[in-house]
């Protein structure tokens, strides 16, 4: 891969964890969140940042609905805000203790069903999981003993679900049916030791998978083999999550964070928490709606 456009910061944000990413193609705007200061906030092409929604709770993941709103976890809810609003109309209840328990990650699946990762702040017991919220929001565990469940992604033809599990160091495969039940789960690849943490994913029109690597300044990219292709350096060392945007999705958005750093490390790193971009050889697959209008 060469000839790549060079990696930008497009706004200042100082997150403290900035994740989740989300292109909306309607509005050409680009939706993320900053997990521990309970934001949702969006970036406009001009590179103006703003909040549009602000919660005493901890947002781990977010999603566009086929009716332009805002899915998202909220600790151990899921929730829906009205983008014109401003206002959240359906809100779950928890599915765990939320003192221990938050969902983390998540994205739409193929027919329009939102899949996030429930995480154990203590993720060394193992006692995370990933659950499906249909259209109605009734909630179904799809997989047990995770550890720190993060990254999701399918492929482009969604017979193949691709998810994380930071801890493990590991991103995991399995096919995906329409009905949603996984196949068997293999691992896609392992990320070195020496390069952090395996974090959120995007996955581009070769069959490439992009990782952000937190605590290892860098994401680096998969081929459909499961073989790394690239190394893409970043000037911070915790890049928290990544998605294809732009007209032709040809543009891939990176959140940052700051979560943790000492004064020293923010001193060396004062960009940590900013928002990126970068624009690769292979254009990006979109991501699925959910599914506000109908019961699946």
């Amino acid at each position: 891969m060469h000839n790549e456009g060079e990696l930008k910061k497009i706004a200042q944000v100082r997150a403290c964890l900035g994740e989740s990413p989300v292109w909306d193609a309607r509005t050409g705007r680009l939706y993320f969140i900053d997990i521990t200061e309970g934001k949702i906030n969006v970036w406009h092409p001009q590179g103006r940042v703003e909040t549009v929604y602000q919660s005493r709770a901890r947002i781990g993941a977010l999603g566009i609905t086929d009716n332009g709103n805002l899915i998202f976890a909220e600790n151990a809810c899921i929730a829906i805000l009205n983008s014109t609003t401003q206002e959240v109309y359906r809100r779950t209840t928890a599915v765990g203790d939320e003192a221990r328990f938050r969902f983390n990650d998540g994205a739409c699946d193929p027919q329009g069903r939102f899949v996030t990762g429930l995480m154990d702040e203590a993720p060394k017991r193992r006692e995370g999981a990933l659950y499906r919220y249909n259209s109605d929001l009734t909630a179904e565990m799809l997989l047990q003993n995770m550890a720190l469940p993060n990254g999701l992604a399918w492929s482009e033809d969604g017979r193949m679900l691709f998810f994380v599990d930071s801890v493990a160091r590991s991103i995991f495969c399995t096919t995906y049916s329409s009905l949603g039940e996984l196949g068997e789960i293999t691992k896609f690849a392992q990320t070195p030791a020496e390069l952090g943490r395996p974090d959120g994913i995007a996955l581009d029109k070769a069959g490439g998978l992009w990782v952000c690597q937190f605590n290892g300044g860098c994401l680096l990219r998969y081929d459909r083999g499961g073989h790394l292709s690239h190394h893409l350096a970043m000037p911070v060392p915790r890049p928290t999550s990544c998605c294809f945007g732009g007209v032709n999705l040809d543009t891939l958005f990176i959140t940052t964070a700051r979560f943790a750093m000492t004064s020293s490390e923010l001193t060396d790193y004062p960009d940590a928490g900013d928002l990126y971009a970068f624009r690769p050889d292979v254009a990006g697959i979109p991501r699925h709606l959910f599914r506000e209008g109908c019961v699946c």
